[in-house]
């Protein structure tokens, strides 16, 4: 069986007639986006910029952050593929960046930055290590692809108001 790209981005099996999910994708997809980009690019250096936190309180405050940080997307992950599933549609090549991205990031690099991070807060000493910015990286590509196919998920919506 073929698969075909529609205007929204993402692909359908051919000869089926998927559910409209344009709307809902958009708004989760959208949603995840403002998380991962507020969560993960602005708040979490910033709080590195507070002069009254702690390096100890200012990690064990990451550690936090990014587990319901993880929660959330996890959900908007969930909502996405019942999405996809709902509407016999297969993923764009954008939002599987996202979902690669966000394994990548939950499955390998995160556990490891914690392993380090429980070791300094507890005062033990750690090696030096460029996880964070392959971490950094994996994150700009996934905000990237999500705003990507956000905007793509909205084709049909904007193409709908013209007609």
């Amino acid at each position: 069986m073929g698969f075909f790209a529609d205007r929204s981005g993402l692909e359908t099996f051919a000869g089926q007639s998927p559910i409209d999910v344009a709307k809902p994708m958009a708004a989760i997809i959208f949603i995840w986006s403002g998380a991962a980009i507020a969560g993960n690019l602005i708040a979490a250096p910033a709080k590195f910029q507070a002069p009254s936190l702690t390096l100890p309180v200012a990690l064990d405050v990451g550690r936090m952050q990014f587990q319901w940080l993880g929660v959330a997307e996890a959900v908007c992950a969930f909502l996405v593929l019942a999405l996809l599933l709902a509407s016999k549609r297969m993923a764009s090549w954008q939002l599987v960046a996202v979902f690669a991205a966000f394994a990548l990031q939950r499955l390998w690099i995160l556990p490891v930055l914690d392993e380090r991070t429980l070791a300094i807060i507890a005062g033990q000493p750690v090696k030096e290590s460029s996880l964070h910015l392959v971490y950094i990286a994996a994150e700009v590509v996934k905000a990237a692809c999500l705003v990507w196919a956000g905007s793509q998920a909205m084709r049909p919506l904007s193409a709908r108001s013209r007609a």
